[in-house]
C-alpha cells in the first residue's frame, strides 16, 4: 500500500499582489517538483464581512502530496 506525505502552502493576497509574484510561484512550485511534491489542489479561502454579503478571497491554500 502506498503512503504520502502531504504539505500545505498558505499564499495571502496581499502576496499575490507582489510585483514579481508570479515569477516567484513559478520558481517555488518547480522547487517543490523537483523535490517530488505534486500539486493536489488550490482552494480559495473567503472572508464575508458582516455588513456585506459579497464574500472576498483572503488567501490560497495549495495542498500537495508525495509519495514516501
Amino acid at each position: 500500500m502506498d503512503k504520502f506525505e502531504y504539505k500545505i502552502l498558505d499564499i495571502s493576497m496581499t502576496h499575490l499582489k507582489k510585483e514579481g509574484f508570479q515569477t516567484e510561484l513559478m520558481a517555488t512550485l518547480n522547487g517543490l517538483g523537483a523535490e517530488g511534491w505534486e500539486l493536489i489542489t488550490a482552494e480559495g479561502l473567503s472572508e464575508a464581512s458582516i455588513f456585506s454579503r459579497v464574500s472576498q478571497t483572503v488567501d490560497i491554500l495549495l495542498l500537495f502530496k508525495r509519495r514516501i
